[in-house]
């Protein structure tokens, strides 16, 4: 195999599996970076050949920094690594003639509005939505569309900012948190437009699809829990899904339509869907491979597929082939505070290493930190990965775990109010 030189803007979270790969098949690995601090950040250090500096928040940026780098003219793929660049990643692989999602398409799977119009467009099941700016127009949404509502950013992810609304009440002290909400993960810029949308219930699903010319070469689902409502934090992945296997072909069906109407037909991505009394509804689409370790560690331990490995030679616009090299199940158990205090520790975590069936275990917060009840995903404490030779053992491992830690907050020196 040559070795190509192949450039990722911004590894990131699931975006570090992308860097590692390339790495590992020997190719030159260039990370296009805000800050030369981000490899150790993020978590990629030794696993990159060089790095670029540029603002990449600015398509005009992102492309003068490669032209001005050593490797213009010289790269063989441009592969976002982090959501929030992904549309503008995509407008600089056009400009560069390197393959990649299509920039309208990675635009719209960006931005929920944009995406929600592509379906209602193409007739692919989804939720009864208006776009709003002001509180009054979010109260007219709600009412023309029937509370419960959720209200969410139009450019956001990881559950930030998302609220179940269940009356006038609730919009208003939700729509007042919302409007102060101007910047995201890497500085990326809020719209001041959000959504109001239908509340679908029911259970909920991801579709993780790898397509050729809009044919799935892979697929499969994996079947998500989340917090209590208002929240929708996500606290177990089972892959593949346990439940509901005869939907599993209208999911996936479903999930394919939302790909084609917003205009991706090729490569990785992740589409999260409800099924409903109605049949499955389509929440959103990321035109990349799932993260919260759903490629990264679900899919390696469930199928031993190497979605990443699919992607670089995609981006690559080489052959690919995605083979199932065994079949068990893997789930991913989050660990969240139920109520507000400062962090101890997680009693039986630590224990959890020797259980036979445990793959790893990852504390996020540190003792010392103040939690609270969780209301998006960086609220999550810790996790564990574990595989079975089952769907449902996996599952019902993954909760019988869980349901056996506990979280300690430390307790208030004497004489400190």
């Amino acid at each position: 195999m040559s070795i190509k030189t192949v450039a990722f803007v911004e590894p990131s979270f699931y975006g570090v599996s992308f860097a590692r790969i390339a790495y590992e098949q020997g190719h030159k690995v260039i990370s296009i970076v805000s800050s030369t601090d981000n490899p150790q950040k993020y978590g990629y250090e030794g696993i990159y050949h060089d790095l670029i500096i540029a603002d990449i928040r600015d398509e005009e940026s992102l492309y003068q920094a490669i032209q001005a780098s050593p490797y213009a003219g010289q790269l063989d793929a441009l592969i976002p690594a982090t959501d929030y660049a992904s549309h503008l990643t995509a407008r600089v692989a056009e400009r560069l003639g390197l393959q990649g999602i299509p920039y309208e398409a990675a635009l719209k799977a960006r931005n929920k509005d944009l995406a929600r119009q592509a379906y209602a467009e193409h007739g692919v099941p989804s939720a009864k939505f208006k776009k709003v700016k002001t509180y009054e127009e979010a109260l007219a949404a709600s009412i023309s569309i029937g509370f419960p509502v959720v209200l969410k950013p139009t450019n956001a992810a990881s559950s930030q900012n998302v609220y179940f609304i269940h009356d006038e009440a609730d919009l208003k002290a939700a729509f007042e948190v919302i409007v102060e909400f101007k910047v995201t993960y890497m500085d990326f810029k809020v719209r001041d437009e959000y959504l109001i949308e239908e509340y679908l219930e029911g259970p909920e699903f991801s579709v993780e699809l790898f397509l050729s010319d809009g044919i799935p070469l892979f697929h499969t689902v994996t079947e998500k829990l989340t917090s209590p409502l208002p929240y929708f934090v996500e606290l177990v992945h089972t892959l593949p899904a346990p439940s509901y296997r005869e939907h599993q072909d209208d999911l996936i069906r479903t999930a394919a339509g939302a790909l084609h109407a917003i205009g991706i037909v090729d490569g990785p991505s992740h589409v999260e869907v409800k099924l409903t009394a109605n049949g499955p509804r389509i929440i959103e689409v990321n035109g990349r491979p799932g993260g919260d370790h759903i490629s990264s560690d679900l899919l390696l331990q469930a199928f031993g597929v190497d979605i990443f490995e699919a992607t670089v030679n995609y981006y690559l616009n080489r052959p690919i082939h995605i083979e199932r090299k065994h079949e068990r199940a893997a789930a991913i158990a989050y660990v969240t505070a139920d109520r507000e205090g400062v962090f101890e520790s997680i009693d039986g975590f630590a224990a959890l290493q020797a259980h036979p069936h445990i793959v790893r275990t990852h504390l996020i917060s540190q003792p010392g930190q103040a939690v609270g009840i969780a209301k998006s995903s960086d609220d999550r404490l810790g996790y564990f990965i574990l595989t079975a030779d089952t769907a449902q053992e996996a599952k019902q491992l993954a909760l019988e775990l869980l349901g056996k830690l506990q979280v300690v907050y430390r307790q208030q020196e004497a004489g400190i109010a």
